[in-house]
């Protein structure tokens, strides 16, 4: 058996995860965020080098057979070479794919097959393959433009909410929330918070948990996010039309949250008449690993 090792990425503005095969031999590894648009690609793919390495030193260096990354804001070829050839730098001259994490997560969905994926996490994206194998996505548009539903739209719609309270528009809990979660008790530490430079996801939960307790301007700005981001998946079906298999799939951080899953169902139903939605079945990091093992063992 192949002593090679292969392994598959998932890097996104949350989390990069790893999974690595030697032969029988399968393990999981977890490092920092990489996102090739925030970051740029030389430190994106520093990330995912350190990732990498790690791995290697758990498999007492065995020589990597194929690797894949599936890199969050990596959607232009010229990033995605980029990131391929600091890697190469860094690693020799390996069977290597960099990609956006969306391609990996319509593999761990469908595999090879046609459907669509919607990644919805720190940012959001959908991505399509037509019976014909060409991709299609809609947003990804990055924070500054769109990411629209995403943990950084729900971060930044919560404190917008919370400054509207407290300047006398519709009344919310959220205010108190983030007094209490995060010590921003005042308009002035809330602005300062949303322009200092941190991921505006880690509000996200406050505007995930006031909902689930009835706050009505929570549930209202959740309902209005997961309705702009299901009108993109839209956007991309009435694109596609029937060149798509009519199935989607959720993936993401946020694909496992049980309110905000119920949010977008509803917003999706309404965009989306006839297809199918369920969550992706295995990891992307998974989707990622299966075509590093395919990239490592050409026909």
């Amino acid at each position: 058996m192949s002593t090679s090792l292969f392994v598959g990425i998932d890097a996104g503005g949350t989390k990069t995860a790893a999974r690595a095969a030697s032969g029988a031999d399968h393990r999981r590894f977890v490092g920092p965020s990489a996102q090739a648009t925030r970051d740029g690609a030389a430190a994106a793919a520093a990330a995912v080098g350190d990732l990498i390495d790690t791995a290697r030193e758990a498999y007492a260096d065995a020589p990597l057979g194929g690797v894949v990354v599936g890199l969050a804001g990596a959607g232009s070829d010229a990033t995605q070479s980029a990131v391929a050839d600091a890697l190469r730098a860094r690693l020799g001259d390996i069977p290597l794919d960099v990609t956006h994490d969306a391609d990996v997560a319509l593999e761990a969905a469908w595999g090879a097959d046609s459907g669509a994926v919607l990644i919805v996490g720190t940012g959001s994206v959908v991505i399509a393959r037509t019976l014909d194998g060409e991709l299609v996505r809609a947003g990804g548009w990055g924070p500054a433009l769109g990411d629209d539903g995403s943990g950084t739209a729900l971060g930044r719609a919560a404190l917008r909410a919370a400054l509207a309270a407290l300047d006398g528009g519709p009344p919310t809990t959220l205010a108190e929330r983030f007094a209490e979660a995060h010590d921003l008790a005042d308009a002035s530490a809330l602005i300062a918070a949303a322009h200092a430079g941190e991921s505006l996801a880690r509000f996200a939960p406050l505007l995930l948990t006031a909902t689930a307790e009835d706050d009505w301007v929570a549930t209202s700005t959740l309902a209005r996010e997961t309705n702009a981001l299901a009108q993109q998946v839209g956007w991309l079906a009435t694109r596609t039309g029937d060149t798509v298999t009519p199935r989607l799939a959720l993936a993401g951080g946020l694909a496992s949250e049980p309110v905000y899953v119920g949010a977008l169902s509803a917003a999706l139903t309404r965009h989306l008449p006839g297809w199918t939605v369920r969550e992706a079945p295995i990891d992307p990091s998974d989707g990622a690993l299966a075509r590093a093992l395919r990239l490592g063992s050409p026909p």
